[in-house]
């Protein structure tokens, strides 16, 4: 399948982000993962494979490693984009814990759980962009 506007090209596209950098410096209070698992059509299968450590070379894209969400989607586009039009810049994807903690009352649209957990997310993805920034 081809993405619309995009032409033929990879069916995965690995990150050029260092990922050492943002699994190695922040842990607390979510660990950053590197998630490389994904469900492909091996060349010449017909059918999908689970694997753990990446795809293998000529496989048809099932689900990569953050599942089937539309932000995939959109990441893999904007990073065939990014590939295309300035290949020097850094991208990849990275996914967020999933923000709990709102209040049953449904008459509420917020409580001090639910801020407290959106705080300490956004202070975790601003550490990884921090600690990943390219360095001169």
């Amino acid at each position: 399948m081809t993405a619309p506007g995009l032409g033929p090209g990879a069916q995965f596209i690995r990150t050029t982000l260092p990922t050492e950098a943002a699994t190695d410096s922040v842990r607390n209070p979510y660990p950053v993962l590197l998630n490389t698992a994904v469900t492909e059509i091996p060349a010449g299968a017909t059918g999908p494979v689970d694997r753990e450590d990446g795809p293998t070379p000529g496989s048809r894209a099932v689900e990569g490693g953050g599942g089937g969400y539309l932000s995939n989607e959109v990441a893999y586009r904007s990073n065939r984009l990014r590939g295309a039009l300035a290949p020097e810049l850094p991208g990849g994807h990275l996914h967020t814990p999933v923000l709990t903690g709102l209040p049953t009352d449904p008459g509420l649209l917020t409580g001090p759980e639910f801020e407290r957990n959106e705080t300490a997310i956004t202070a975790e993805v601003r550490a990884v962009l921090e600690h990943t920034a390219a360095r001169p």
